[in-house]
């Protein structure tokens, strides 16, 4: 097992909260990580990613825009001699220095050939505008694949996975995928998602249709499991397979968690574990508790709920609070959405505090968590499946809003004789409910054509819609 030992939660937190400060009075920091994967010859093919908040840069005017320049260097010392060095550089343009937060980062990767061994890696990063430099090291130790044993790469992990056809620094096997290189996952993160490769499967002969199958378990820093995937049996490619997985975390209290893979080859009974460690943060659990209601009536802290509601409305413009509704279209009831169609700006923004209080299931508190988690699902779907409509009016957007974030997502690329396509799988909902959605136009929109959920689509000969050719 081989992953960089991160900074413990309680000063990772309080560096996040750092980054508020104005840009001169912090220091310049980045984050880093690693994964190691099977290459030939005698060499492992390693990945090296960075990341860099923007307000820890200086942006300067550039015809009419703002520029900010940065170079990374990672150099491999065996002892004290260089073994490996290489340099490159990263540039990130934004049209009004505004539009810098604090949880903005930049993202760049890079690769290296090495032999097996242990390495004292240096981690160097230039702001090139302000001069400043950053630099960390950390030990790596390259472990060799065996040619004859089940076995997995490190485990990468992603603050986003989606199929690309487009060669650059993120191009893996079919998919673009931007590191998460903190491995922080939670608020404003709440899918997990990973890519790790697996090797040395058994294919003893042309009749050989025996599958394999993996099982993902989350583990907390006591080792005691906190959740566990039933395994799903694959097909084999070849003598090699990828996965890529996703599951929401949202649930997860703040903590250091580890995420284990293990696989088990029907053909022979071999097996492969691979264990990596992850975080999960948010803000909430940190902060102080909020101020008792046990002495305030259910009635009492209700209308308080909707008096914070109210406040919120009354600062948003209507073409804010029309989307909003719209993504709420999906369960309004029809006298609802009769009744918003007749509003003016005012009527709206004293109907929407009633239309969430009534969907309140947490009335003991002045919180409505319901519309909270609803919103973060509209802004996730708004992110991810934006295409030539709002992302909440996809198919996946309209699934993502409804039934909440999934289990699982399983990806598939496209292919000569097949369309890329994705399955969603809940497992808590209806005994188990499974929604498939194929990329049919090859735009990159994914629409449903199959379901087992009640009231869904449902297409017992949906596999007809992978034809490229229909």
């Amino acid at each position: 097992m081989r992953y960089i030992k991160l900074v413990v939660l309680l000063i990772v937190v309080t560096a996040n909260i750092a980054l508020a400060q104005d840009n001169e009075q912090k220091e310049m920091n980045f984050n880093y990580d690693y994964a190691c994967f099977k290459s030939e010859n005698g060499y492992l093919y390693l990945e090296w990613y960075v990341s860099i908040f923007t307000n820890h840069l200086q942006y300067i005017e550039d015809n009419n825009r703002f520029k900010a320049g940065f170079s990374v260097t990672v150099s491999f010392f065996d002892q004290d001699s260089l073994v490996m060095e290489r340099s490159w550089r990263n540039a990130n343009y934004v049209d009004s220095l505004e539009q810098l937060t604090g949880n903005q980062k930049l993202y760049s990767t890079n690769h290296f050939f090495l032999k097996p061994g242990s390495y004292k890696a240096k981690t160097t990063i230039l702001d090139e505008n302000s001069g400043r430099s950053k630099e960390y090291e950390s030990t790596v130790d390259l472990t060799a694949f065996p040619i004859d044993t089940l076995i997995m790469s490190d485990i990468q992990f992603a603050s986003s996975i989606r199929p690309d056809t487009l060669h650059n620094q993120y191009y893996k096997n079919g998919y673009q995928i931007i590191p998460n290189t903190d491995r922080f996952y939670g608020q404003g993160l709440p899918m997990l998602l990973f890519y790790v490769e697996i090797y040395n499967l058994k294919l003893a002969d042309e009749a050989d249709k025996l599958p394999y199958s993996i099982t993902y378990s989350i583990y907390n820093s006591d080792d005691q499991l906190v959740r566990k995937f039933p395994a799903r049996a694959k097909h084999k490619p070849g003598n090699s397979a990828v996965e890529v997985g996703g599951f929401n975390i949202i649930t997860f209290p703040s903590g250091t968690y580890f995420l284990q893979l293990d696989v088990v080859d029907s053909t022979n009974s071999r097996t492969a574990s691979q264990k990596s460690k992850f975080f999960v943060y948010r803000p909430g659990d940190f902060e102080g508790e909020p101020q008792p209601t046990q002495e305030l009536s259910p009635e009492l802290v209700a209308d308080r709920s909707v008096r914070m509601l109210q406040g919120i409305y009354n600062n948003m413009e209507e073409a804010e609070i029309d989307n909003e509704f719209g993504a709420a279209g999906y369960i309004a009831t029809k006298e609802e959405q009769s009744i918003y169609k007749t509003l003016d700006l005012i009527g709206k923004r004293q109907f929407m505090p009633q239309f969430w209080a009534k969907r309140d299931d947490s009335i003991n508190t002045p919180q409505n968590e319901y519309r909270e988690s609803y919103l973060t699902r509209m802004y996730t779907a708004e992110k991810e499946f934006r295409g030539f409509k709002k992302g909440w009016r996809s198919d996946e957007g309209r699934i993502l809003l409804m039934y909440g974030i999934p289990d699982e997502i399983e990806r598939f690329p496209s292919g000569n004789e097949t369309r890329a396509y994705r399955i969603w799988h809940f497992f808590s909902i209806q005994g188990g409910v499974d929604f498939i959605f194929v990329d049919r136009r090859g735009w990159g929109e994914y629409e449903l054509v199959h379901s087992n959920a009640r009231g869904e689509l449902y297409d017992n000969e949906w596999t007809r819609w992978l034809d490229p050719n229909k």
